[in-house]
């Protein structure tokens, strides 16, 4: 069974006899057998106790559908240069499974604001590829080489507190969450299921926010001012 709990604010979780006081040393665990094993390994004995008893614990509900988990996988990722592990459960069918989300659950805003991004991907790609390189940064001056140099960057009304308003003015956070399909069987892109929001949320996007291009170390640098 799982401990955890808090005392003094610190996390406690024991896993296969092995006791893990700090998410960071729960995640260095994780991340080490993961990165032992190669696209489409199946894990040893060991590892996949260990990795088992951990998604028991700590996976969402709608990851284990109330079944065991048989087999754990190591696979690239279809989305990002990376492996991952993925689960098969006792009924056959198998998932793509974050271990990170397991340790530190993303809030239902973060899969929102995933699939308002989805939605408006292929304006944000083709902005970003209507400009002739080299060209410079809206913000600096700073010269952006290539296209790989270059990010948008939302302005007047920042990408954060355009989701929160449109979430607002269309039923909240838990309406909108029912409408994505995070929950679906290796569904590594986070979308909206329903047409008619993806709509939605592009014409609010485009009304009310503009464009620019700016290079990867400022939206690095933005992003870490908001956090």
């Amino acid at each position: 069974m799982i401990s955890e709990f808090f005392i003094m604010a610190k996390f406690v979780v024991k896993i296969q006899g092995q006791t893990f006081s700090t998410k960071k040393s729960l995640k260095e665990k994780c991340k080490e057998i993961l990165n032992s094993y190669k696209d489409g390994a199946r894990l040893n004995l060991f590892d996949k106790e260990f990795m088992i008893d951990f998604f028991t614990q700590l996976a969402k509900s709608n990851k284990l559908k109330g079944l065991k988990i048989v087999e754990v996988y190591v696979r690239k990722s279809k989305k990002f240069p990376n492996l991952q592990f993925w689960i098969k459960r006792e009924d056959g069918t198998e998932t793509d499974i974050s271990y990170l989300n397991c340790i530190s659950p993303r809030k239902q805003i973060d899969e929102i604001s995933d699939a308002c991004r989805r939605a408006v991907e292929s304006i944000i790609m083709e902005y970003k590829f209507k400009h002739v390189y080299p060209t410079t940064s809206v913000l600096s001056g700073q010269s952006i080489v290539c296209i790989d140099e270059a990010e948008v960057d939302h302005y007047d009304m920042d990408f954060v507190e355009l989701v929160n308003n449109w979430v607002s003015l269309n039923g909240g956070e838990e309406k909108i969450y029912s409408k994505i399909n995070e929950t679906e069987d290796g569904s590594e892109i986070t979308e909206f299921t329903d047409g008619a929001l993806v709509e939605s949320f592009i014409q609010y996007h485009n009304s009310h926010t503009h464009l620019r291009l700016i290079t990867v170390e400022e939206n690095r640098k933005r992003k870490k001012k908001k956090l």
